[in-house]
């Protein structure tokens, strides 16, 4: 069967060879939409003290949302990569060096564990990759569709330490689109209210 691989972050995927048979593949994790919920839940893999990576869901801290309507968490960030990757090759067992949010925006990715678990990822997942220890994960392309995967790396130390304020480091408040809109909706509701 032919092999197809994604690329997931950087350029320390692009590498390795196609694996031969693939073993079944497991009910699909769907990262989970909690617009109401207190906290903002995403998939997380992460390396286990067995030295494995395992998945699970996270809860991340909340920053902002209307409760009972909506859910934010607002983390720092050291850079942004976007990438597309063709059909063709398999990525055999990797971790991650920091921590970094991998969203799905097209294609699909099959992410293998050390249990020998597949897992497929498609378009509009978050996955919270966070296998800095151990021996890491697998990553390959199902397939005819490329993937195209927008990685977010968090910083390596206090990685998931809230950032309260919504505008970027250095400007004033007021000039924030998040100040703005507050303000264009208390405007709204007072004059609702005469």
């Amino acid at each position: 069967m032919k092999c197809l691989l994604p690329l997931i972050a950087a350029s320390s995927l692009l590498s390795a060879a196609c694996a031969g048979a693939e073993p079944p593949v497991a009910a699909a994790p769907v990262s989970p939409l909690s617009p109401g919920a207190e906290a903002f839940r995403v998939l997380h893999m992460y390396g286990g003290k067995d030295g494995e990576s395992h998945l699970e869901i996270k809860e991340l801290p909340r920053t902002g949302g209307v409760p009972g309507k909506s859910v934010q968490s607002r983390l720092f960030a050291t850079d942004v990569e976007i990438g597309d990757s063709l059909p063709g090759d398999f990525i055999d067992y990797h971790g991650v060096s920091t921590p970094r949010f991998l969203i799905i925006l097209s294609g699909q990715l099959e992410v293998g564990l050390g249990d020998g678990s597949k897992h497929i990822l498609s378009k509009g997942d978050i996955v919270l990759a966070n296998d800095v220890t151990g021996r890491g994960h697998t990553s390959r392309l199902i397939g005819a569709e490329p993937v195209r995967i927008l990685t977010v790396r968090l910083p390596k130390n206090n990685s998931f330490a809230p950032k309260l304020s919504s505008c970027p480091d250095g400007m004033p408040v007021e000039k924030c689109v998040s100040a703005r809109l507050d303000n264009q909706n208390a405007t709204k509701a007072q004059a609702g209210h005469k």
